[in-house]
C-alpha cells in the first residue's frame, strides 16, 4: 500500500526508487526518444506506468507472434487500449512465426527472440531517420537526440539468466546475465524484483494480461522459474538474491578479464586482409593456452571442444586443417592462418623472409635474394623487386573485388578487376589469379603485372625475384630455371 511522507502526499515505493535509480544512473533524459516493448505482461504495463507518472514521454512497441490464436489478439488488443488510456502512439507488428520456424529450423523462443529484436532495431532506425528528416536544417548543427528501446526484465530475469547461462557453460561473459545497457537497448527495471513490481501493480491498482505460456516448464526460462529455483531455495533460501549481488561482481570482474584478452591477442593476431595469421611458437608460449585459445579461436565459430584438435595443428604439416561453420584454421609453415570458408581458390600461403619456394596446386612460385645491381627482363612471369620495399610475412592469396594496385609504369591506381577485364581474361582465367600482398599493398599480380611501388631503380641496393610457372601448361620458356 502506499506510504505517507508528508501530510497530504501519498508516495509509491518503487516510484521513488524507479525515479532516484534514473536520476542516478543516467539512463536518459526526458528529451530523448523511448520505445517501449510492451507484450501486455506485468512487467512492460508497470514499466509503462512508472514511465509516464514520471513524466517521461514514450511509444509502445507491440509484437503479436500469432502463437496463442484468441490469446495473441486479446494481447494486442490491450497493448493499443493501454496505449490510448496514456495517450501514447503504439506500433504492433504481426509476424507469421510458424512459417519463419519451419525455414529456419529454429525453435519458438529463439525464433520470437530473433523476430522481435530485429523489428526493435528497424523501428529505432526508422525513429532516427525520421528525426534525421525534421532537423535537415543545415542552420541546426544540433544532433537529434538519441533513440532507446527499453524492455521490462526485473531483477529475477537477471537471475534466471544467470543460472542458465552457468548450466549452458557460457563461461565469465555469461555469469553477469543481463546487462542494462547494450547498445540501444536499455532495461532500466533491473535493480528491483519481481515481488516488488507485483507489489507496485497492487498497490496502484494496475491491469495486465497473462500469457498461458508462462505456466508451462515446456521452455527453459519457465523450467527454472517454476521448478529449479523453488527447489534450490529450499536449500538455500536465498540463491535467488545472491546470484543478484553478485552479477555486478561478475560484470566487473569479466572487464577486467576481457581487457587482459584483448591485451595478448593484439600481441599474437596479424591481419592481413580477411585472413588471420598467428604465429605458432608465439601461440605455444600464451598461458593459460587453454583459455587464450578459446577467446581467439571462438571468434570464428570455433568452440572449447575443440581446442585440443586445434592443438594438434601445432605439429601438423603445411596444409593440414580444420573448420567451423564458417571458417578454416590453416597450418602453413611457421603459422596458423584464419581464414574464412567463402575462400573458394586454392590455399592462402604466408612468405617469410628466407622462403624460396611455395606450390599452388597447378603452379609454383620461387623467391630468389639478388644484392647489388641487376638488369631486370621484361619477362611477366618475372617480379623484379626492390626489397627495401617489402614488409614481411608477405601473403600469396586469390585476388578479390575491392583490390586494386599501381600497375608498372602508372602513377594512379586502378582496380583489379578493371585490369583483368582489360586482358580479356575469361571468368575461369580469372578464378586462377593470385596476388602477392606486403602489409596490405600489392606487390604482385601473380604472371601479368607488377605494382609501380615496389619496381627497382638505380638506388635499389637489395632485389627480390618472384619466378612464376604454371605446370598445368608447361612452356620451356616459362619454366623457372
Amino acid at each position: 500500500m502506499p506510504l505517507n511522507k508528508k501530510p497530504g502526499t501519498l508516495v509509491f515505493p518503487l516510484e521513488d526508487a524507479f525515479s532516484e535509480h534514473l536520476s542516478k544512473n543516467a539512463f536518459f533524459r526526458k528529451s530523448d526518444r523511448l520505445l517501449l516493448a510492451c507484450s501486455g505482461g506485468l512487467d512492460s504495463v508497470v514499466l509503462a506506468h512508472l514511465l509516464k507518472r514520471c513524466g517521461y514521454v514514450f511509444e509502445l512497441l507491440h509484437c503479436n507472434f500469432n502463437l496463442r490464436g484468441e490469446e495473441s489478439k486479446r494481447d494486442e488488443l490491450f497493448v493499443r487500449t493501454l496505449a490510448d488510456t496514456f495517450g501514447v502512439p503504439v506500433r504492433v507488428q504481426s509476424f507469421d512465426t510458424h512459417s519463419v520456424m519451419q525455414a529456419t529450423g529454429k525453435g519458438v523462443q529463439e525464433t520470437a527472440r530473433e523476430l522481435r529484436y530485429n523489428w526493435f532495431k528497424e523501428v529505432a532506425a526508422q525513429v532516427d531517420a525520421e528525426n534525421d528528416t525534421h532537423t535537415n536544417d543545415p542552420r541546426n548543427k544540433k544532433k537529434h537526440p538519441p533513440t532507446w528501446v527499453l524492455t521490462a526484465h526485473h531483477a529475477d530475469d537477471l537471475a534466471e539468466t544467470m543460472a542458465m547461462n552457468f548450466f549452458r557453460g557460457t563461461g565469465l561473459a555469461g555469469l553477469h546475465g543481463i546487462r542494462e545497457r547494450m547498445g540501444i537497448f536499455l532495461r532500466p527495471l533491473l535493480f528491483t524484483t519481481r515481488d516488488e513490481v507485483l507489489a507496485y501493480a497492487e498497490s496502484v491498482g494496475i491491469e495486465w494480461v497473462e500469457d498461458s505460456s508462462n505456466s508451462s516448464i515446456n521452455y527453459t526460462r519457465n523450467s527454472f522459474r517454476l521448478r529449479v529455483f523453488p527447489e534450490v531455495e529450499t536449500l538455500f533460501p536465498s540463491a535467488r538474491l545472491n546470484l543478484i549481488a553478485n552479477a555486478k561482481r561478475f560484470e566487473e570482474a569479466e572487464f577486467l578479464y576481457r581487457k587482459q584478452v584483448e591485451k595478448i591477442k593484439s600481441r599474437l593476431l596479424e591481419k592481413k586482409d580477411t585472413v588471420i595469421l598467428i604465429a605458432v611458437n608465439k601461440l605455444k608460449a600464451v598461458k593459460p593456452l587453454d583459455t587464450i585459445m578459446h577467446e581467439v579461436f571462438g571468434e570464428f565459430g570455433f568452440s572449447a571442444a575443440q581446442v585440443p584438435e586445434i592443438k594438434k595443428l601445432f605439429n601438423a604439416e603445411t596444409g593440414k586443417w580444420m573448420a567451423s561453420s564458417t571458417h578454416r584454421i590453416l597450418r602453413n609453415r611457421a603459422w596458423l592462418l584464419i581464414e574464412p570458408l567463402e575462400v573458394k581458390h586454392q590455399l592462402v600461403h604466408v612468405v617469410e623472409d628466407g622462403t624460396t619456394r611455395v606450390e599452388l596446386n597447378d603452379a609454383v612460385i620461387e623467391f630468389s635474394h639478388l644484392h647489388g645491381s641487376v638488369e631486370p627482363d621484361a619477362h611477366t612471369h618475372h617480379a623484379w623487386i626492390d626489397a627495401a620495399e617489402l614488409r614481411y610475412p608477405l601473403l600469396v592469396r586469390p585476388w578479390k573485388q575491392g583490390d586494386y594496385f599501381y600497375p608498372l609504369g602508372m602513377k594512379r591506381k586502378k582496380k583489379l578487376s578493371r585490369f583483368l577485364t582489360d586482358l580479356k581474361l575469361s571468368a575461369f582465367e580469372k578464378e586462377s589469379i593470385y596476388v602477392i600482398e606486403s602489409d596490405k599493398r600489392i606487390v604482385w599480380v601473380v604472371g601479368e603485372r607488377l605494382d609501380n611501388r615496389f619496381r627497382i631503380s638505380s638506388a635499389t641496393q637489395n632485389t627480390v625475384l618472384m619466378k612464376y610457372s604454371n605446370r598445368s601448361t608447361p612452356d620451356k620458356n616459362l619454366a623457372i630455371r
